[in-house]
């Protein structure tokens, strides 16, 4: 892919953001050596992030319409989109005070991807044909710990009946992702797999189980820049 000259948009949530939970501040952060960063230097490309912590497609496609409306991109732009990380996931406090009642996640699954065709075809009306990112995975061990800080374990356990049901439904959020691309003729980074076939692949992911650390925004990066040199 021939980048020269070419402005690349990013709409997306803290992944793309490059958010990393900082164990020894106890706080989140931007790691400056992130994969969007990163990516710019050893390309020179010019990127705008419009990337922004605990966004979903609803409020993503809210946020492009108005910025399409202010103005006209370039048909010539590259834009990615990375979204469903935070569309998968549940109001934990919810669902740990009452197990038994139905819980529905910030966005249901089925409007995840009418929303995200929704998004697809607003660039396409501006004749540019956007690039699709599938999620990292998540380590259900740890973001089990994480999301039940301060909640009932035991009722949260009752209500999912195994941590790797969190990890089985985010991952159909991400084929999702992946089938709207195909659906679409859209190409698609798939930094999931690349995530999967490594050994050490828990270990690239924050201690709150969700957030690629500093070894995940590398492996990103590496997807990136190789999906850049093959097509």
């Amino acid at each position: 892919m021939d980048l020269s000259n070419r402005n690349v948009s990013i709409w997306g949530d803290s992944i793309m953001k490059g958010i990393v939970f900082d164990d020894i501040n106890g706080r989140y952060r931007v790691l400056e050596t992130n994969c969007v960063n990163r990516f710019a230097e050893i390309t020179g490309t010019t990127i705008t992030n419009h990337a922004r912590f605990g966004m979903t497609v609803g409020k993503g496609y809210e946020r492009i319409k108005r910025a399409l409306e202010l103005s006209t991109p370039a048909e010539d732009e590259i834009v990615l989109l990375e979204y469903g990380g935070n569309d998968c996931d549940f109001v934990w406090a919810e669902v740990a005070a009452n197990p038994h009642a139905t819980h529905l996640p910030r966005t249901p699954i089925d409007q995840f991807g009418t929303i995200l065709q929704s998004i697809i075809d607003l660039f396409r009306s501006f004749r540019i044909t956007p690039i699709l990112m599938s999620l990292p995975p998540l380590d259900p061990r740890k973001y089990f710990a994480w999301l039940s800080r301060g909640l009932n374990q035991e009722t949260l356990y009752r209500w999912l009946g195994d941590v790797h049901r969190i990890y089985r439904w985010q991952e159909a959020y991400s084929n999702i992702v992946v089938d709207t691309a195909i659906r679409n003729d859209l190409r698609v980074i798939n930094v999931r797999k690349d995530f999967l076939v490594r050994d050490d692949c828990a270990a690239m992911i924050c201690t709150d189980g969700i957030h690629p650390n500093e070894s995940g925004q590398e492996s990103i990066l590496r997807s990136v820049l190789s999906y850049v040199s093959a097509v």
